[in-house]
């Protein structure tokens, strides 16, 4: 196991190579690192020509763009890793890349990159990552490979990895509850107005049959009582008369008007009793 290349140096002491395939890019990175007060910089527009200088001269610290023609700063990351590019191997390498994903940062990283800036990169970012390498100790170990690799990065990775799937399954599973939830309380919801439509039409509308039939026999009891009517009161004009002269009947004979009960009729009839002659 051994330290990068950068390890316990000042920032006064290091030889920086910088690797963009933008002149433009190539300026503003030369500029800023140069404001740093750093021992020297060389920028390359190529991988190729970077490695041709780098063999010659290695340098204390590598900064390169991620996408670049024809070879890309991965393949500077895998072929400076190798063990057989000793010393190059155990130069420390920093990514500026325009496009920072996750599974970027997961594969630079996993490759043996130190670590990952974000383009724009503020002068101030890159100051303080680079203050943060020369005091990074951990080591560089030579994996079965044949390419050496930061010692521990794997696992980190892998329990960072677990920890994101853990709380993607957890946001998932809350979103499919959250989606039960509402169609279960859907289903509620129109069940209860299926129940209300029903109840409403059990008991609020009459049978039309029933109905029916129950006006007719309605409109015939009130016809019936119509015609019964007159009849009632001829009946009871003639109990009156009745009655009248039964009382004076029984004045006349001191009798009691009971006695003459049994004997008086409505005109027309015959007392129950009497012979016909």
């Amino acid at each position: 196991m051994k330290n990068h290349a950068a390890y316990g140096l000042e920032m006064e002491d290091l030889d920086v190579v910088v690797v963009e395939d933008s002149k433009p890019m190539q300026t503003i990175i030369r500029s800023i690192l140069l404001s740093f007060k750093v021992a020297r910089v060389r920028a390359f527009d190529s991988v190729d020509e970077a490695l041709q200088s780098m063999l010659a001269e290695p340098p204390n610290v590598i900064l390169t763009d991620w996408r670049m023609e024809p070879a890309s700063g991965y393949q500077l990351l895998r072929l400076v890793r190798h063990k057989h590019m000793d010393p190059l191997c155990f130069v420390p390498i920093l990514f500026l890349t325009a496009h920072g994903t996750r599974a970027l940062v997961d594969r630079a990283l996993r490759a043996g990159a130190h670590h990952l800036l974000v383009k724009p990169v503020a002068p101030s970012t890159l100051y303080s990552r680079l203050r943060w390498l020369l005091t990074d100790d951990r080591s560089l170990v030579l994996e079965s490979t044949g390419f050496y690799n930061i010692l521990g990065v794997d696992q980190l990775l892998d329990a960072a990895a677990e920890k994101i799937q853990t709380l993607e399954n957890a946001r998932t599973y809350h979103q499919q509850a959250i989606q039960r939830l509402a169609a279960v309380q859907d289903i509620v919801d129109k069940e209860f107005e299926r129940t209300a439509v029903e109840t409403e039409e059990v008991m609020i509308p009459e049978n039309p049959a029933i109905g029916a039939e129950a006006r007719q026999l309605q409109a015939e009891a009130a016809k019936v009582a119509a015609q019964a009517r007159p009849i009632k009161k001829v009946l009871s004009k003639l109990g009156a008369k009745g009655a009248k002269k039964a009382a004076a009947k029984a004045a006349k004979e001191k009798l009691p008007a009971s006695a003459y009960a049994s004997t008086h009729r409505e005109p027309g009839r015959r007392p129950p009793n009497a012979s016909r002659g």
